[in-house]
């Protein structure tokens, strides 16, 4: 009683959902409803920019974006599909349980479970062979991706994070910016396992590119590292200078990237 107390106030601190109506084109809105249950996610089509009668058929890739605490699927760009032109890239982004059209309420623990659900599903509809899939995660949609690599669900050939927060230590830290801040520590501690990336990054062993916001206040880098030295699997570090949190990347940092 008392733990789902708490994990109830931490949904609350943690999470900003929104159901109100967005913008989307030219993305294709999907709208998947099994048991009861409705996940929306929106897709966009990026081919290959190489000539495939030079080259050969273009190689495919699934690209899976989960975003940020606040963040909808309907505002997600094409990004990284840019980076790739010899790719024929399929963007594909989630929208959690309470946010958007998805059902449910938004809690940490349904992130997770629904995560999974919404994966195997979607990787049962594709066309076979299945392409590679990498996962790109925004913040606090770092926690759901890393989830999903370390379950194993299906394969995973990628994984993307950009500025991740190991919530516990974050939530910690941003709650002694107020009076009395360090009477939520039972709080943060609260975190549900599967969205804990002090346990799940160590159990995930995909490639890795880590991109850290060099002027990060909410998730400073030397949160971040500990996540990145976590990782048991091939890992490249890419600091963005300049930028916070949300700060947008530049074709400064895109070579590196």
């Amino acid at each position: 009683m008392i733990r789902s107390f708490r994990r109830h106030l931490l949904d609350r601190f943690v999470l900003r959902p929104s159901r109100n109506g967005l913008e989307y084109a030219p993305k294709e809105r999907i709208l998947s409803t099994e048991d009861g249950i409705t996940d929306e996610y929106f897709l966009q089509h990026c081919p290959s920019q190489v000539n495939a009668v030079r080259q050969g058929p273009p190689k495919e890739l699934l690209i899976l974006k989960f975003p940020g605490t606040a963040g909808r699927a309907e505002r997600a760009s094409d990004w990284p599909a840019a980076l790739l032109p010899e790719v024929t890239t399929t963007i594909c982004t989630w929208n959690a349980p309470g946010y958007g059209r998805s059902s449910g309420r938004a809690t940490l623990k349904n992130i997770a479970d629904r995560s999974s659900r919404f994966l195997t599903r979607l990787t049962e509809e594709l066309p076979r062979p299945v392409p590679k899939i990498w996962l790109v995660g925004n913040s606090l949609g770092c926690a759901t991706a890393t989830y999903l690599a370390s379950e194993r669900v299906v394969p995973i050939d990628g994984l993307m994070l950009r500025n991740p927060p190991p919530l516990i230590e974050t939530v910690k830290r941003v709650a002694r910016r107020y009076p009395m801040g360090h009477l939520t520590d039972a709080i943060a501690e609260s975190v549900p396992a599967e969205m804990n990336l002090s346990l799940t990054a160590p159990r995930t062993n995909v490639p890795t590119v880590m991109l850290q916001s060099g002027h990060d206040d909410l998730v400073p880098p030397a949160l971040q590292r500990e996540v990145l030295d976590s990782l048991p699997g091939p890992k490249r570090l890419v600091v963005m200078d300049g930028l916070d949190h949300d700060g947008i990347a530049t074709e400064e940092h895109e070579d590196e990237i």
